[in-house]
């Protein structure tokens, strides 16, 4: 009897995400769903790449404002340790996947950006085309990855237990999950729309496909370029005022470029304390 049915090996790397997910569920997230005006920063990237020949992405420039807006709002990447106090971290430690080319398919890889918020635009634009060039091939992928495979063998319940225990440690969690999370839709496909995700960091945002529409600006239509951005948050932590101001301050650095980015930086509208 014919079968109308495949048999595939299941990846073991997906029974990580399939054990991450099962331990986001149990967050108190609470989520913000907005978009940002892009059309002025996405024309004056243009001409930053044109004047300077140096190629500088939207993602690259996007995770660079998130870096200082979680900078100038430290408690968006706040941690409770096992002691039930809150930990306030120095350096913002920004984990994004990446998708590479392997053998003809495309896989996502995970990498962190160390102080993302001490990095300007074009050194993080380096960073992403590393990793992409590197790969999987990249040593430090392949020990990590070796480790990790075996550990996969464990039953589910064991490999859960062991994550619950390892992330009472707030260092744990910065080592090796980052302080904040990003997924960038844009670097996957096309198109506008929202995304809802699932999440065990403090803060994770999702960048949406840009999409286009015609808006009335003094009287005029234009059309304009709009970034879709779902802010999503650990109520534990975080209340909607803080996290709404996180949102105001992202949204004047991404609107308002500036391709330095290099230090701290007074926020446009930030009040003098």
């Amino acid at each position: 009897m014919r079968k109308d049915y495949q048999v595939l090996r299941f990846p073991p790397f997906r029974k990580l995400i399939v054990d991450f997910a099962t331990l986001a569920k149990k967050n108190n997230t609470i989520y913000g769903m907005t978009e940002f005006d892009i059309t002025e920063t996405k024309k004056k990237l243009r001409e930053y790449r044109r004047s300077t020949k140096q190629n500088l992405s939207l993602t690259a420039y996007t995770i660079s404002c998130i870096g200082k807006a979680v900078k100038n709002n430290p408690q968006m990447h706040g941690y409770l340790n096992w002691r039930n106090k809150l930990i306030l971290f120095n350096d913002v430690d920004l984990l994004l996947p990446i998708e590479i080319k392997i053998n003809d398919s495309l896989f996502p890889v995970i990498h962190i950006f160390r102080a993302i918020d001490k990095k300007n635009p074009v050194e993080i634009e380096s960073e992403i085309r590393m990793v992409k060039d590197k790969g999987i091939n990249n040593s430090e992928y392949q020990k990590k990855w070796n480790t990790i495979k075996w550990f996969l063998y464990l039953p589910k319940f064991i490999r859960l237990l062991f994550y619950k225990i390892l992330l009472q440690s707030v260092n744990f969690q910065k080592k090796y999950f980052g302080t904040i999370a990003v997924t960038a839709v844009g670097m996957f496909g096309s198109g506008g729309g929202w995304g809802i995700g699932l999440s065990n960091h403090t803060l994770e945002i999702i960048l949406g496909g840009i999409s286009k529409r015609p808006v009335i600006i003094k009287g005029k239509m234009e059309e304009r370029e709009f970034l879709p951005v779902t802010i999503s948050v650990d109520h534990n932590i975080i209340d909607g005022a803080p996290g709404a101001r996180f949102a105001r301050d992202l949204r004047d650095l991404l609107e308002n470029f500036n391709s330095s980015h290099s230090k701290k930086e007074k926020v446009p509208g930030e009040k003098e304390l």
